[in-house]
């Protein structure tokens, strides 16, 4: 039989990616023989032997990403991580598409390339838990907040956008499209940093967990930039 019992209350989990990756963090504290994770009640269960403490299991748990709350429901104090480190498979992604673009076709075309290349990884990361992602990405996103279906609908919307740009990069109602997406995007997003609203940003998906902050900003407006200048270089290119 085991001798300790461990319950936590997390917060932050919001799909079943989460669960997982909760459940997967406490099995590895020391003495943790059985965890069982409850989404609806945001409460982790731990038992095992005499090894098991509960200081171990919050520190696994603040490791994966989520916070610990006290009985009283206030959450405590996470280790604090460096910049870098949070943000590392953003950059990575984000690097990893830019050198594809380049080595793919050297430096002529490489935006247009470079659009497709992030649309279609971000959208299939976004794709391996469609349902999680939308819950998600309505708790920020204007549109999903009233059209719950939209969350649903948005990774595949991206997965057409990247197929289009490396099919079509030129296409000026591609651009222009794009342009406008991203512009409304980042308004949901600038509206929870300006609040300070402590959401997970969906747009790795569920499985990479990043904080919503001025980066997440910065991406979307990036892209929206993109868009824009590709517009105005192809109507230029037409008029000559």
């Amino acid at each position: 039989m085991p001798d300790q019992f461990v319950r936590l209350h997390v917060a932050g989990m919001t799909c079943n990616a989460c669960v997982a990756r909760v459940e997967s963090a406490l099995a590895q504290v020391a003495g943790a023989d059985h965890v069982h994770v409850d989404l609806g009640q945001g409460t982790a269960m731990v038992s095992g032997g005499e090894s098991l403490d509960q200081t171990s299991a919050e520190r696994a748990v603040q490791a994966a990403g989520y916070e610990v709350a006290s009985a009283n429901g206030a959450a405590q104090e996470k280790p604090t991580t460096s910049a870098f480190q949070t943000f590392k498979p953003l950059i990575v992604a984000l690097g990893l598409i830019a050198i594809g673009s380049l080595v793919s076709g050297g430096l002529e075309g490489a935006m247009g390339r470079f659009m497709g290349g992030f649309f279609l990884v971000f959208s299939g990361l976004k794709m391996l838990d469609l349902q999680g992602f939308a819950k998600a990405y309505s708790n920020y996103d204007l549109l999903a907040r009233r059209v719950p279906s939209y969350g649903f609908m948005y990774p595949f919307l991206e997965a057409a956008l990247g197929c289009a740009y490396l099919a079509s990069p030129t296409s000026l109602g591609l651009h222009a499209f794009t342009l406008a997406l991203m512009l409304f995007s980042s308004l949901g997003v600038i509206r929870s940093v300006l609040r300070a609203e402590e959401l997970p940003c969906a747009c790795m998906g569920t499985s990479i967990q990043l904080p919503m902050t001025t980066v997440t900003i910065v991406e979307d407006l990036g892209m929206a930039a993109m868009a824009g200048w590709m517009l105005v270089e192809s109507s230029l290119t037409l008029n000559l």
